[in-house]
């Protein structure tokens, strides 16, 4: 990641455009079992996802139900036809990251991109259950997260401004808010860019425990093939940390730079007659500039030299040791995947797609200090904790570094963020908006899953760290048991809420998640927007902390008739704008 606004040539820098819907409940779209037509749009969706004109005659307005699987039909009859084809058929390697098409893509990696799934395995899944909660209101932190837009004062502004395709904010088990806007759906995944970072960092956790590595070894011992690259002479701690000598520029729209030609060695730009043939191809030829295990440098390289060690010291490809050692172990509800080169080396650095729920589940892993809810142990607390609390200069040299002006107090461990001077919070960020949240103290994790068209905006990134810090704050501790909630006596009894029914004959990849029911309970209400003054942070510690102690609210949390679909609690008067959906402009040689 690189510090600084970054625009894409070509794109429309309006953040306020929506290209393809308005942000939905999570049950909005999803009909009850029985009424599920696979990938086809359903009248609902095709109200509320609008597309623009030039292509309203090529897309279906309301797509007839799949076939059943052996019924034979003509190729003619749209009923065999995916409404998505008319788009997939437009994007290629030049216009899939156009800001018309870019939101569709980053949840159709795997028809873009050769890709190896990253298996969910047999275990049970980690059940999500689901409130309403309208935090839109909620008032922001700008004088800590000063880069944050001007404009911006409450988490509604922040998700309107900033290209959300979905956001989750769980604590505990329990999804305290959770939207999507088409083409993103519960069980669709989506493109993680360099929060995959902290995926493949965790897996080299997990073969540490197991002893089949340590951070203090050689790279060149553990891939021998990069002997003569400027890998020489560094460890593994090195690459974690960010933290080697190697020659990489991270300036995504320089000309030139070594990210550009990463993106073309494994065909995420147009390939030229320099570029490297795969991703392991590409590391081989990378020289070193400076001295190993000095100043912390971002570059994405040095997440795929991980992956391959994974797969030199294993003898698997990396999704498959991913699968075995992270991902089948956190109750993930759906396998994840990683785009691969053509030569199937894997772009392990930013390319790993999962749902929304399921990288809740790994961030709740990371908060639990990396075991799961059920107690199965993923990765050691040793491990865990040494991410949030860093090495000796940790701090120092990310201070010194461009990105210590951006994250004051904060540091860079283990292919992890550390954003402050707080040692309970640590965040994984994609470039095009992504952001994984995690505070060990209050035990809540945010996602957010965007399509932003400037690869870098420190604005963006801020906001959504004010976002997910005031929700943090805000929401009251879950009370000790045996203990009376202190606004139980004059909140209202909240109608249960339901999520769908799994999906019976659907597409697998629109089957809603796993999750249960739960009443809306007054512990987890939103407060009204003053109440995150009244939040009192917990100073920073070197292990698990207590949870912050925040002064109860006696607001009821909105409720939906049972079976129903929830939609968005209304905002009030002056509050920010939910997120409409807006036409996108046509540009110049789309069509």
């Amino acid at each position: 990641m690189a510090d600084g606004d970054k625009t894409l040539p070509g794109s429309v820098d309006e953040p306020r455009i929506r290209r393809f819907g308005a942000l939905s409940g999570n049950t909005k779209g999803i009909r009850p079992q029985g009424e599920q037509t696979g990938d086809a749009t359903s009248p609902a969706d095709s109200a509320e996802s609008p597309v623009d004109p030039a292509d309203s005659a090529e897309l279906p307005v309301e797509a007839p139900p799949l076939p059943r699987a052996g019924d034979l039909t003509s190729a003619s009859e749209d009923a065999i036809v995916d409404p998505s084809e008319a788009i997939l058929e437009r994007i290629d390697l030049d216009s899939w990251k156009w800001p018309k098409y870019f939101a569709f893509a980053l949840t159709r990696m795997e028809e873009i991109f050769p890709t190896g799934g990253i298996p969910r395995g047999i275990g049970p899944v980690r059940e999500l259950v689901t409130e309403e909660n309208d935090f839109r209101p909620l008032t922001i932190d700008r004088e800590k997260w000063s880069g944050a837009d001007e404009n911006w004062s409450t988490v509604g502004d922040v998700l309107v401004n900033t290209f959300t395709d979905a956001w989750l904010v769980s604590r505990d088990g329990v999804a305290l808010a959770e939207e999507y806007a088409w083409p993103m759906k519960p069980a669709r995944q989506h493109m993680l860019f360099s929060i995959s970072k902290s995926v493949v960092s965790s897996v080299i956790g997990a073969l540490t425990d197991a002893g089949h590595l340590s951070p203090e070894d050689l790279v060149i011992t553990r891939v021998p093939a990069l002997a003569k690259s400027g890998y020489a002479g560094a460890t593994i701690r090195d690459l974690l940390d960010m933290r080697s000598g190697i020659k990489f520029s991270e300036e995504y729209l320089k000309k030139g730079s070594e990210i550009r030609a990463l993106f073309e060695a494994v065909d995420f730009a147009p390939r030229t007659a320099t570029s490297a043939n795969g991703i392991k191809n590409f590391l081989m030829g990378l020289t070193s500039e400076r001295e190993h295990g000095g100043p912390f440098v971002y570059r994405s390289c040095e997440t795929d030299v991980l992956a391959w060690i994974c797969e030199s010291v294993i003898g698997q490809p990396f999704s498959v040791i991913a699968s075995e050692y992270v991902w089948s172990k956190i109750g993930a509800a759906h396998a994840a995947q990683v785009c691969q080169d053509r030569w199937g080396g894997s772009i392990a650095d930013g390319a790993i797609s999962t749902t929304l729920r399921d990288l809740t589940r790994f961030g709740e892993m990371i908060a639990r200090g990396g075991t799961t809810a059920e107690g199965e142990r993923v990765l050691s607390g040793k491990w865990v904790d040494d991410i949030f609390t860093g090495g000796a200069d940790s701090a120092q040299v990310f201070a010194d570094s461009p990105s210590g002006r951006s994250y004051p107090g904060g540091m860079y461990r283990s292919q992890f963020w550390v954003p402050s001077a707080s040692r309970d919070v640590v965040i994984g960020i994609g470039i095009h908006g992504q952001m994984l949240y995690i505070d060990r103290a209050t035990q809540t994790v945010g996602v957010k899953l965007s399509s932003d068209p400037q690869p870098v905006s420190l604005a963006h990134q801020h906001g959504t760290l004010a976002m997910f810090e005031a929700i943090a704050e805000a929401v009251p501790p879950k009370p000790e048991p045996g203990t009376v909630p202190p606004a139980a006596s004059t909140a209202k009894p909240a109608a249960v809420v339901r999520s769908a029914a799994p999906v019976g004959g659907g597409s697998a990849a629109d089957a809603p998640d796993s999750a249960a029911t739960v009443p809306a309970a007054s512990s987890s209400a939103v407060p009204s927007p003053a109440a995150s003054s009244l939040a009192a942070p917990s100073p920073a510690a070197s292990g698990p902390a207590a949870p912050r102690a925040v002064a109860p609210s006696p607001v009821a949390p909105s409720a939906a008739a049972s079976g129903t679909v929830i939609p968005n609690v209304a905002v009030p008067a002056g509050a920010a704008p939910s997120i409409a959906p807006r036409p996108f402009p046509a540009q110049p040689g789309i069509y």
